[in-house]
């Protein structure tokens, strides 16, 4: 079976996960991969790279230009593909005209949801909201990582629904750890993009009324909330933060340092980082949202009510790191969830057998 896998996000995350799968999956059937023309990651696959743009306007440009969705489909019509997976994006312009395209040519649309939800506060996600409800009534199925996903999947149009769970990125960044580290036991780790929904506000509350009795440490590009400014000039030995993009072997040492990580995001879809906190042996303390509700006590950790900081607080100052929890993890979870476990279940989707 010739697969052919369009992805349009691919920094970040989605790009670790596209990393993750393709070369699994590739042992089960043809994979092509379709990509915008900055994605560096390495996959033992085909890859076709078309242009996105330099910059958002750019690349706002091309997605608006039918011609340049058009001269992608030719692109994928040439590997006679006899899936077309849209792995996301499924509400940029050029989804719909493919999605259609691949209809009148008879080829079936698989496509995975990842944010059923939009992301409050983020203009562009918003508008993909939108154009997606065009876009998913055409897939002949749609995959959502949670449970609790399934029914607004339905909502939007899916006319078939399968659950897979997210898989873990965590060799990504077990491979750097180092030996000797010290753990910190009033450390807790908040990491990745700093956006409003993540809660940063919300950690800072929770670590100002502990009154020092946890530290904070917040590792990630994006916009620092007036909050956390002022409280690292007041009290800046409770607050280090990296406000930078983390390269892989800083993070690892991020999560060897930390003994708690910390999610307390006031909205949210699914995540990698409870599996790779786990992996790192952290006890894990996230907002009761999203797939949250599932991928968190699965790795032995504690949920919490979104936007309060006197519950985040209380549940933060009693934690240890477990020290069992990393093999736990690894026996119970981590090669469950591994993506040579995970890529038979999405073959299994993608050949239309079902049972996933």
């Amino acid at each position: 079976m010739k697969v052919a896998l369009l992805a349009f996000s691919v920094r970040g995350a989605m790009g670790q996960y596209l990393e993750a799968l393709v070369p699994p999956l590739s042992k089960y059937l043809d994979l092509t991969l379709f990509v915008p023309e900055h994605f560096e990651g390495a996959i033992p696959t085909r890859v076709v790279r078309f242009p996105s743009g330099t910059s958002k306007a750019e690349a706002l440009k091309r997605f608006l230009d039918p011609g340049q969705a058009r001269a992608l489909w030719r692109k994928i019509l040439s590997e006679k593909p006899d899936r077309l997976y849209l792995f996301n994006g499924e509400g940029y312009p050029w989804a719909l005209l493919l999605s259609r395209w691949a209809r009148e040519e008879g080829i079936p649309l698989f496509l995975t949801l990842h944010d059923p939800d939009p992301h409050p506060g983020n203009v562009w996600e918003a508008a993909n909201a939108l154009l997606r409800r065009w876009v998913v009534p055409l897939a002949t199925s749609v995959h959502v990582h949670s449970h609790v996903f399934v029914d607004k999947a339905r909502q939007l149009g899916a006319r078939d629904v399968v659950v897979i769970p997210h898989g873990s990125f965590a060799d990504r960044f077990l491979r750097y750890a180092k030996p000797n580290v010290q753990r910190e036991e009033d450390l807790v780790l908040l990491f990745g993009r700093l956006e409003a929904y993540k809660g940063v506000d919300v950690l800072v509350r929770a670590i100002l009324a502990l009154g020092g009795r946890r530290r904070a440490l917040i590792a990630g590009p994006g916009r620092l909330p007036l909050i956390l400014r002022e409280a690292m000039r007041e009290y800046p030995s409770w607050f280090e933060v990296h406000n930078r993009y983390i390269p892989d072997e800083e993070a690892a040492l991020f999560f060897q340092r930390a003994s708690v990580l910390v999610l307390p995001y006031r909205q949210a879809t699914q995540s990698s980082l409870p599996l790779i906190g786990a992996a790192f042996g952290l006890a894990v303390v996230a907002s009761a949202v999203g797939a949250f509700v599932e991928d968190v006590p699965r790795v032995g950790g504690i949920l919490v009510p979104p936007n309060d900081p006197n519950a985040l607080a209380q549940a933060l100052l009693p934690l240890e790191p477990h020290k069992d929890q990393k093999e736990r993890a690894f026996g119970e979870v981590l090669l469950e969830l591994s993506f040579d476990a995970l890529a038979p279940r999405f073959f299994a989707w993608l050949a239309g057998r079902g049972g996933v």
